[in-house]
């Protein structure tokens, strides 16, 4: 039933993907960053747990503080991204919070107790992310830090998949769609932070490829060894090989690859303050160089690699 209804609702937001100059389209709550016609690249980025703006309705539903709400987010990863329309490499961000509505689950990974009246088992999905507070719309914000008072209306689960997840899935399968179309391929790199993770070996950089289900192995090796060129510490697919985004949109049989990038906070925000330290601009200069890096090996040498697999 929400599937039907949040299509309808959202289908007059994206009626064009490239304009002739690079400019942000941010219809409500998602912003779609679109390179220029004459410089766009077969890359597209996806920040989806980056957005900042909490609504007054949002802050009044929660029982926690804004501050534990933001530690939620993917800190700062929208500011890391930014440039990348200028050299041809185009953006959908989100601009609500991850606690408000998380496009990296399935639109059906709904805690259906969360609401009044209960929302009903049929199509829901239950999975262990529900089942730990983390489905589309959060029930936790951290174990034991639960972000509701009480439960909320059964109205707010379709508002919030028509305003938010629809619109962001949206952006990401018509902006793919014409990136394949002209280009032949398209290449989404689905960009995340991470904590700091409990393991003597350092790690900076994870890259999620669903082992090898997502992308080609080429497109993993290509920014593995960008990132330990610049002297990151780089893990494949452990512990985060990938969430819904990479898993609907790499389909590599149909000349569409997905990988997802986890980025060490602490390489670049004070984790206490969650303000930039003064590493910010040495790794924002990295991601810039990676991506540009990224985006001209796409635009020559890569466009054959990966459509030889």
């Amino acid at each position: 039933m929400w599937q039907a209804i949040t299509v309808k609702k959202i289908q007059k937001i994206f009626s064009a993907v490239f304009s002739r100059d690079a400019s942000p389209v941010s219809d409500g709550p998602v912003g779609c960053h679109l390179a220029s016609l004459e410089s766009a690249s077969p890359l597209l980025l996806s920040s989806p747990h980056s957005g900042r703006h909490y609504s007054d309705d949002f802050l009044a539903m929660a029982s926690l503080p804004k501050h534990e709400l933001e530690r939620m987010e993917d800190r700062f990863t929208d500011l890391l991204l930014q440039d990348a329309p200028s050299y041809g490499v185009s953006l959908v961000q989100a601009y609500f919070p991850r606690s408000f509505c998380d496009v990296n689950r399935d639109w059906r990974e709904l805690d259906g107790a969360m609401f009044i009246p209960p929302l009903p088992s049929y199509p829901l999905i239950r999975s262990s992310k529900v089942d730990a507070g983390y489905g589309v719309i959060p029930r936790c914000s951290a174990p034991g830090k639960t972000i509701y008072r009480s439960c909320l209306p059964h109205t707010e689960a379709e508002r919030r998949l028509s305003t938010c997840w629809e619109p962001y899935q949206q952006a990401l399968q018509k902006s793919q769609q014409a990136l394949t179309s002209r280009f032949g391929f398209c290449v989404l790199l689905d960009v995340h932070s991470m904590p700091p993770l409990p393991q003597k070996r350092r790690c900076d950089i994870v890259l999620g490829d669903l082992h090898g289900r997502a992308c080609s192995p080429i497109l993993t090796d290509f920014l593995e060894e960008s990132f330990t060129q610049r002297g990151y510490h780089v893990q494949r697919n452990t512990p985060y090989a990938g969430g819904y985004i990479t898993d609907r949109y790499g389909q590599p049989e149909q000349n569409q690859h997905a990988l997802q990038i986890e980025i060490n906070r602490a390489c670049y925000l004070n984790l206490n303050t969650l303000k930039p330290h003064k590493k910010f601009k040495h790794v924002h200069r990295d991601i810039n160089e990676i991506l540009s890096q990224t985006a001209s090996w796409l635009s020559h040498d890569g466009r054959h690699l990966l459509g030889s697999i």
